[in-house]
């Protein structure tokens, strides 16, 4: 769920991104995470002569991007990951192991490791929590791009309850702990989630290198609940991918970008 997205606006010191250390492969890339990685609630548009609505997912996205011969995106992605978050964390990553990946896309993978309902012991609880999320990704040996965890206040009252979402202060103390974490995995790349729901929820502009999305773009890239990203919404969150990795051989173009993943989407629910 939350998902992204990510390396957009200006990096700040409670999520800035990190540039990659190595130099990424995209030969076998593996997307992993909740709601924003699983696509929830996002369809393909109606085109003329097939107006069914398949579901559609980060996975059709990114194989729309990388325009260079790469195997099929692998998915491995769970839109039920905030009822377990600590046990199918773990279950996901020994499954990515054992595919043993180019690169691993994991958008919002930590955000139910920070979000949801915590125990008696509140945000320590969370804090532990979010530790289990880090200590589960430390045997990852492929190239790993993971979101930090953004801020969600402003969406408290449609899906998320008051109660399922940490403190300010907790996000800020989580993404430092992800920032030191980082400095000791030469193959791990933060992406900047936290800036991009920002953005989002406040409505003001979202700029990636290729393109912007101008103030008021809000309705077009996050659903009503104010938490899932629509399809714009979820191929501007793979931008922010796109920018960091750094590589010419991907297609940047939003409106490209979702016809072709459109098309992935509609052939593969036709197999």
């Amino acid at each position: 769920m939350f998902f992204l997205l990510l390396l957009i606006i200006i990096a700040t010191n409670l999520g800035g991104c990190s540039s990659p250390k190595t130099q990424i492969s995209l030969e076998r890339v593996a997307v992993t995470g909740a709601s924003v990685t699983a696509g929830w609630g996002v369809q393909t548009p109606p085109i003329k002569g097939d107006f069914g609505g398949y579901p559609m997912n980060l996975k059709h996205i990114v194989d729309a991007m990388i325009i260079t011969p790469h195997e099929e995106v692998a998915y491995f992605g769970d839109p039920m990951f905030f009822a377990n978050p600590v046990v199918s964390g773990k279950e996901i990553i020994e499954k990515i192991s054992a595919y043993d990946p180019t690169l691993i896309i994991a958008v919002d993978f930590l955000f139910w490791y920070a979000y949801g309902t915590a125990s008696i012991e509140g945000e320590e609880d969370r804090i532990k929590k979010f530790n289990e999320g880090l200590s589960c990704l430390e045997n990852v040996k492929s190239d790993l791009l993971i979101g930090n965890i953004p801020d969600v206040h402003k969406a408290i009252g449609r899906v998320l309850s008051a109660s399922h979402v940490p403190t300010v202060e907790t996000i800020q103390k989580m993404n430092r702990m992800l920032n030191s974490w980082v400095l000791l995995h030469q193959n791990v790349t933060v992406l900047d989630v936290y800036t991009l729901y920002g953005a989002l929820l406040d409505d003001t502009a979202i700029k990636t290198d290729t393109f912007t999305w101008p103030a008021g773009s809000k309705e077009k890239l996050l659903q009503s609940d104010s938490l899932h990203m629509t399809l714009e919404g979820t191929v501007a969150a793979s931008l922010v991918v796109a920018d960091a990795i750094s590589l010419e051989e991907i297609e940047t173009n939003p409106k490209i970008l979702m016809l072709k993943a459109a098309a992935i989407a509609r052939s593969a629910a036709k197999k």
